[in-house]
């Protein structure tokens, strides 16, 4: 463990958080933090007391009390004491020397973490698709990142950087507040099913738009070879290399655990966008069970109120109406009316619904003949003896439907063919004479080629009895324009035999 002992160093700039006297020493170095801020980096103790004093809680502060608390900062290292450059005429003013007092970085640091902490809850989080566009923009330069300076390379890296953190710790943080205890409740039902309708819009145009980008994203990772990530990232660790550093920012193997970083974001993006587990498909799981999970708490808050509502005054009018029953029959059609039939067959079939609506009635339903059997072994059943009809003509019209559907899917795929060659990377270029493909065509094209990937010598045979040679151009992948969209496929042709080619 001997190359991890800096890790578990300990760090005295966060003792004043927790010590006895914390409320003079946050004081204190609140106080220089927002000095800090405007370019004030050095105080005197005079000026440290006069701003202290402004505040009631410190109006018996003594100024013995504050050069005891400043020493103890500038022990824990959060000040750095400072001779004042002011000329010593006396022996009473060596003796006396006064100082000035300026924040360390660490300090500055533990201070800004600590106001983050403090307003941790009050900043509002959104989910924005801006950071998602930024990075398809970053992800098309990477092909002219060799003509760039190492500055401008630093940079992009840079921005790449923030915005993918950015996007994790947003997404991180927006989903927080729905798993963290009491997040489900309201002040009132009506703001609650306001809020509901708000958040699922909310979430489905996220999801929406991460579902568009992270495809496009995750096919730019992968266009992306190895041997173009290597030199990507060679320039990145080259411009990070020049940025000036102090002897501190340098520990030992601090070069390669800077490669080592960069590798490890490069992982972790390409991981986000692309395979079978990318973290994208995790994201879509969990905003989908955010937003069951909001749906199902709307639902039991309507049930929880409709079961709080009183029908004392229902009750009395009902009580009231069969008082002024004139007989027992008058009753009985009342109560039918009020409380539904007493004796009731109730049928359950297997029937698929007309509507899979959860709040239709019954009443909404079509009504629905149910054919009722007799329960005794000696029933048969009535069969009507009747003669079959004659649909050849019919059959005959089907037939020759699909003949004709047939022989145009033939004729437009076999037209794709130039030369004996069907080249895809050709079909709806600029400037090329083929049209893009329909999915009929695009079907059969993809059959012929699963055919020929099958057979160790890439042959094939088409439906239509034509031999063809899978051959692939180079290495790299086409995009063959479809009229629905457009698939990027390996750089395949497919070479026709002129056994009867037509």
């Amino acid at each position: 463990m001997s190359g991890y002992s800096i890790i578990f160093d300990k760090v005295p700039e966060t003792k004043y958080l927790t010590a006895d006297n914390y409320i003079q020493y946050r004081a204190i170095m609140r106080l220089f933090y927002s000095q800090n801020q405007k370019m004030n980096f050095q105080l005197d103790k005079k000026t440290i007391m006069e701003l202290l004093k402004a505040d009631p809680w410190f109006a018996q502060y003594t100024q013995e009390q504050l050069m005891k608390d400043l020493d103890q900062l500038v022990e824990w290292k959060n000040l750095t004491s400072i001779l004042d450059p002011h000329r010593v005429y006396t022996v009473s003013d060596f003796k006396n020397r006064q100082f000035r007092y300026m924040m360390s970085q660490g300090a500055i640091e533990v201070e800004r973490l600590a106001i983050t902490l403090e307003n941790l809850y009050s900043n509002v989080t959104g989910l924005s698709s801006s950071t998602l566009r930024r990075i398809q923009a970053a992800l098309r330069m990477v092909g002219g990142l060799g003509n760039m300076s190492l500055k401008e390379v630093g940079g992009w890296w840079h921005d790449l950087q923030d915005d993918f953190n950015r996007l994790s710790q947003n997404y991180q943080d927006y989903l927080r507040e729905f798993y963290r205890p009491g997040a489900e409740k309201h002040t009132t039902p009506e703001a609650f099913i306001i809020y509901k309708q708000n958040l699922i819009r909310y979430l489905e145009e996220f999801i929406q738009d991460l579902q568009n980008s992270s495809t496009q994203i995750g096919a730019q990772m992968e266009a992306i070879s190895s041997d173009t990530m290597e030199r990507l990232l060679s320039l990145v660790y080259q411009s990070e290399l020049e940025i000036p550093r102090s002897q501190s920012e340098m520990p030992p193997r601090w070069e390669e655990d800077l490669k080592d970083h960069n590798i490890g974001v490069w992982q972790s993006l390409k991981h986000w966008f692309t395979g079978e587990d990318a973290t994208v498909y995790q994201v879509m799981e969990v905003t989908n069970e955010v937003i069951r999970r909001v749906v199902q708490n709307a639902s039991l808050l309507v049930q929880t109120r409709n079961m709080g509502v009183s029908n004392k005054a229902e009750l009395r009018h009902l009580l009231t109406l069969f008082a002024q029953c004139g007989d027992v029959d008058e009753a009985h059609k009342l109560s039918a009316q009020v409380f539904g039939a007493q004796q009731a067959r109730h049928y359950a079939v297997n029937e698929p619904k007309s509507s899979d609506r959860i709040d239709a009635g019954v009443y909404e339903e079509p009504p629905l003949e149910y054919v009722i059997q007799p329960r005794v072994r000696s029933y048969k059943p009535r069969l009507d003896r009747g003669s079959f009809a004659d649909k050849s003509a019919e059959k005959e019209a089907q037939r020759l439907k699909i003949l004709e559907e047939q022989r145009l899917l033939r004729k437009e795929a076999l037209g794709y063919i130039r030369n004996g060659i069907l080249d895809f990377g050709a079909i709806g270029r600029p400037g090329s004479d083929l049209p893009p493909v329909s999915p009929q065509v695009r079907a059969v094209f993809l059959a012929w080629v699963a055919i020929a990937n099958l057979n160790p010598d890439k042959r094939g045979l088409t439906e239509y009895g034509h031999t063809f040679l899978l051959r692939r151009k180079n290495n790299g992948n086409c995009r063959m324009l479809c009229t629905d969209g457009t698939l990027t496929m390996p750089n395949w042709i497919l070479k026709f035999e002129a056994n009867g080619f037509e």
